[in-house]
């Protein structure tokens, strides 16, 4: 996935621009439905949130993206890429679709390809989408002007994440862990990507995420549990060793204290299943 973006920071940071056009939209996609679009196809840019699934970015003579529930993918307007969906449940996403121009009127990106945003506050990004989406759906008196308010809200967020990101001692473990959370990596080897000794990673990881390493990585892994129970027809066993638990106790209880309900009371009934 990429985490170095040429992301022109600058432009958002001083308000240099103004948003010409603007639409949002919320789908329900049934896999893999693949489709391809072209550059220059459509004049906007597109800012996409995965709800729920797991989708592929193939980009023409680039490396694919690989973009999961919580990702924010910003895609230019004048960028050729393929997208397939790659689970066996629906996926869900939110998107803004929109014209963003200098004070010139002419047609600015904020990045110059496809970018993934991966560790953005995914409750609240989703709530900005969503936000954005209901206010464009109902159309009251202003709606546009809430809207690009909104985007600018979450162009914000962005920046304000990508900085904190660039300033981070253990970013370089966070990207890791986030893309890898089901691999088991020592702490020894996650500290030493940082080039830090494993008291002081320990010390700065739990300073900038409030969590220990293997707690941060149990979050991840419930997330993607609570996602296969609520999305697919796998058994609460079968969940736990997919997401790196071998023990039913721990894991109940490590899943009642993140989601707030034990597994079984999240597990989708079968005659909802692909509904």
């Amino acid at each position: 996935m990429n985490n170095k973006h040429n992301v022109n920071y600058m432009t958002i940071k001083k308000g240099e621009f103004y948003i010409e056009s603007l639409s949002s939209a919320h789908r329900y996609i049934d896999p893999p439905n693949v489709y391809i679009r072209y550059a220059n196809e459509h004049r906007h840019d597109r800012l996409v949130c995965i709800i729920s699934g797991k989708c592929k970015f193939d980009i023409f003579n680039d490396k694919p993206i690989i973009a999961k529930k919580g990702d924010i993918i910003y895609i230019p307007y004048n960028i050729a890429y393929r997208t397939e969906w790659e689970t066996e449940s629906r996926g869900e996403v939110y998107s803004i679709n929109y014209v963003m121009n200098d004070r010139d009127s002419h047609q600015i990106t904020i990045c110059p390809e496809i970018c993934s945003f991966s560790n953005c506050d995914s409750f609240l990004t989703e709530g900005i989408f969503k936000e954005c989406c209901y206010t464009f759906e109902k159309e009251e008196t202003g709606f546009l002007l809430k809207c690009k308010y909104i985007l600018m809200k979450l162009l914000y967020t962005i920046v304000l994440n990508e900085e904190q990101k660039s300033n981070s001692k253990i970013g370089k473990a966070l990207d890791y862990i986030n893309i890898n959370y089901l691999d088991d990596i020592s702490i020894s080897e996650l500290a030493s990507m940082c080039n830090l000794g494993e008291c002081m990673f320990r010390r700065c990881f739990k300073a900038e995420t409030g969590i220990s390493p293997i707690k941060y990585r149990n979050k991840l892994r419930i997330e993607k549990a609570y996602e296969l129970l609520t999305n697919e027809s796998h058994s609460i066993s079968d969940v736990m060793e997919m997401t790196g638990f071998y023990d039913a106790s721990y894991f109940n209880k490590t899943f009642k204290h993140y989601i707030g309900k034990s597994p079984s009371e999240c597990r989708r009934p079968k005659h909802l299943l692909n509904v």
